[in-house]
């Protein structure tokens, strides 16, 4: 009896993935081939990543499936296994997939186009399709090309993954057709897409003969966490802001033209009789009297989700909500314009700050312009940021003595060294089982704080204590920058109570925005080592031999590369629940449930270095956002500015500097103007702001 070239069964080929190779499932199903069926000089798709072959049923999931990925083995690849644990707990694969296709032999990358290798959803959605693959990365010793979508993928739907015989082997000859084998098999899904697939491919002028391989799988959720908590929070009668943090319970409410100045000492150490840092002192000027009129302390119960890992454990994406883990108690500063208040209050702009900074100096900078155009500039600090909770305020007044108030930091000391930097505790600790998911939690966290913010604005908040509400109701809008714009962009998605959002130098996602800036990539490096075993390719650096959108393929990988794009993708794939890009799609084009489509505008520079343009592009490219973008020229200034200004990144407050007072000030009127006009218009302010702005041909 002749033995079969070819067993028509699944075969797993998951070598040393886990530890950062690339996870191949070998899928004979799709391209079997009888004894003798393929010409020898013909290359055939061996397999296809992603597959929902790596997937078992969950009804408890909106997806019904469940991440099934083999895990390594635990013995030598101890972060593998914690990676491959934390991805099977995910009901779909990535919405921005890396994908794998190994075939035969060597093909003609020149021939895998948009009409030869692509994705389609199994049904329609709001977007461009056929989807193309871009960033393309050649694995000569395993004839495996890794790819990327053009675009994210919409959440929780069906697509497939479509090679067609257009994509040409190194001889030139196309890819062998299927023929009379079968195009799709889901027998372990139980549901045949066979007619779907020739349903979405016959409008691209393909039959059936066309195709070389197909795969169909299942994208994520990826905002049903923050759905959830949502729905928590509004099961409740809502919070109350209080502003008694003055000595003895006094009311924490200052009015502007009384105060001399006030300083910020963060706490950097556990130990109570450590020093505090070096003092900070606001920048009131910015603020003035003649446009603020009270500068007010509060604080609010703030339901938390999260562990003392820094962690929202999973739950099933289909009604459950992940548990609340206490209340934590968030402080807020206020900062409510002079003049007469409106019969209603204050309309409010909620400012989201950047990471690495807190509720304190760069709120003060901008609230003045906030204040002069009639709203009332709300802050609070993100997860883990503004030091420890032992940080203090002194506030100086005309003629009176110091008041010290709390400076509300909710900085910890997640790796026990006794110092709290200034973000420790917004991600997970680099070291632990769960460092892969790095500021995903504190992020959701973030937002989750900002809804119940917004929800005790609405329950109605008397700052001076006169029985009159001083904050509008209803009229709530959010502008944030850098970290900030990222975290404001979930927020804008899943919340409609927050009217009208501006998101300043926003991109992402973390990963891509880590290893592309000059600025941040140094942490990518030590979060590589620090993994075991660690997958530095480098003396000092690392090398990962991965193009960016636009650029051509990679056709001989660095030594290790492929294994750090790997882990590149896992960390992606497991952080999209808090990914700008991955909620591009939700602002505009495909609303969520109860959620208006939003008005919202993107403020970005050219040449930004800390969140370099690729990864801000990727978030306006991913919603269809470049019409409601606003792209500051810095390509046209920086010749004429001093070193100090080489990155534009912090254009948005460059109010102390009389060489580019004009560009910070343009930016942030840009924004309160789009809040008067509701959403609907964007005022270019100074030529150098491009409204629908796209970046020069040399711009990146």
């Amino acid at each position: 009896m002749r033995a079969p070239a070819r067993r028509p069964a699944l075969r797993l080929a998951l070598g040393r993935w886990a530890a950062g190779a690339t996870l191949v499932a070998s899928f004979s199903l799709p391209v079997v081939v009888s004894p003798g069926a393929r010409p020898a000089e013909a290359a055939q798709v061996e397999s296809l990543l992603p597959s929902d072959r790596l997937t078992v049923p969950d009804p408890n999931q909106l997806t019904g499936r469940r991440i099934a990925l083999p895990p390594p083995d635990c013995a030598t690849d101890a972060a593998g296994c914690d990676e491959v644990t934390l991805l099977n707990e995910l009901d779909g694969w990535s919405v921005n997939p890396r994908i794998s296709i190994r075939f035969s032999g060597p093909i003609a990358l020149d021939s895998v186009t948009r009409a030869s290798a692509f994705i389609v959803p199994l049904w329609s959605e709001p977007m461009p399709t056929p989807v193309g693959l871009q960033q393309l990365v050649w694995d000569g010793e395993s004839e495996t090309l890794h790819a990327r979508p053009e675009r994210p993928l919409l959440q929780a739907r069906r697509y497939a993954l479509v090679l067609t015989t257009r994509v040409l082997d190194e001889a030139g000859q196309p890819l062998t057709p299927l023929g009379a084998k079968a195009l799709v098999s889901e027998a372990a899904q139980g549901v045949s897409a066979q007619g779907t697939v020739l349903q979405q491919v016959k409008p691209l002028g393909l039959a059936r003969r066309d195709l070389a391989a197909v795969a169909v799988f299942t994208t994520q959720s990826v905002t049903a966490g923050l759905e959830q908590m949502r729905a928590s929070i509004e099961s409740t009668s809502g919070a109350t802001i209080r502003f008694t943090l003055g000595p003895n319970g006094a009311r924490s409410v200052y009015a502007r033209v009384e105060l001399d100045g006030i300083e910020v000492h963060r706490q950097i150490a556990t130990d109570p009789t450590a020093p505090l840092a070096e003092r900070v002192v606001l920048p009131l000027a910015a603020a003035p009297p003649t446009a603020v009129r009270t500068i007010a302390f509060g604080r609010f119960p703030s339901r938390s989700f999260l562990t003392p890992e820094r962690h929202i454990p999973a739950t099933p994406t289909r009604g459950d909500t992940p548990a609340m883990t206490g209340t934590e108690e968030v402080d807020a500063t206020m900062f409510l314009p002079a003049g007469v208040m409106p019969r209603d209050g204050w309309p409010v702009a909620i400012f989201g700050h950047g990471f690495g900074d807190d509720r304190h100096v760069t709120p003060t900078a901008v609230a003045g312009t906030m204040a002069r155009a009639g709203f009332a500039t709300v802050v609070i600090n993100t997860v883990g940021h503004g030091g420890g909770p032992g940080g203090t305020l002194t506030v100086t007044r005309t003629g009176q003595e110091p008041i010290t108030l709390p400076a509300g930091g909710r900085g910890v000391d997640l790796d026990g060294d006794g110092r709290i930097g200034s973000t420790e505790g917004v991600a997970t600790r680099p070291t632990s089982r769960l460092a892969l998911i790095s500021t995903r939690d504190g992020l959701r966290q973030t937002v989750a704080d900002l809804m119940q913010l917004v929800r005790a604005i609405h329950r109605g908040v008397d700052v001076d204590g006169d029985g009159r509400v001083d904050l509008d109701r209803e009229r709530i809008y959010y502008f944030g920058q850098s970290f900030g714009g990222i975290y404001g962009t979930l927020l804008m998605a899943v919340d409609p109570m927050v009217r009208v959002g501006v998101l300043n130098v926003a991109g992402g996602p973390i990963v891509e925005i880590g290893r592309q800036s000059p600025v941040f990539r140094g942490l990518v490096v030590n979060q590589l080592i620090r993994r075991t075993p660690s997958l530095l390719n480098g003396e000092n650096e690392f090398t990962e031999s991965l193009p960016l959108p636009g650029e051509g393929p990679v056709r001989q990988p660095a030594p290790g590369a492929l294994a750090i794009q790997s882990y590149f993708d896992r960390a992606e794939w497991l952080q999209q629940s808090a990914n700008p890009v991955a909620f591009a799609p939700y602002l505009r084009q495909a609303p969520l449930p109860g959620v208006p489509p939003r008005p919202v505008l993107f403020q970005w520079a050219v040449g930004d270095q800390t969140v370099p343009n690729p990864t801000t592009v990727a978030l306006l490219n991913a919603g269809l956002l470049q019409p409601v973008s606003s792209l500051y020229r810095h390509d046209l200034m920086a010749s004429g500015l001093s070193e100090r200004f080489r990155d534009p990144h912090g254009f948005l407050t460059w109010l102390a500097f009389p060489e580019v007072y004009a560009i910070g000030r343009a930016a942030q009127e840009q924004a309160a103007r789009f809040f008067l006009a509701g959403g609907q218009r964007i005022d270019p302010v100074i030529p150098q702001f491009e409204i629908a702005g796209r970046l020069p041909v040399s711009g990146r």
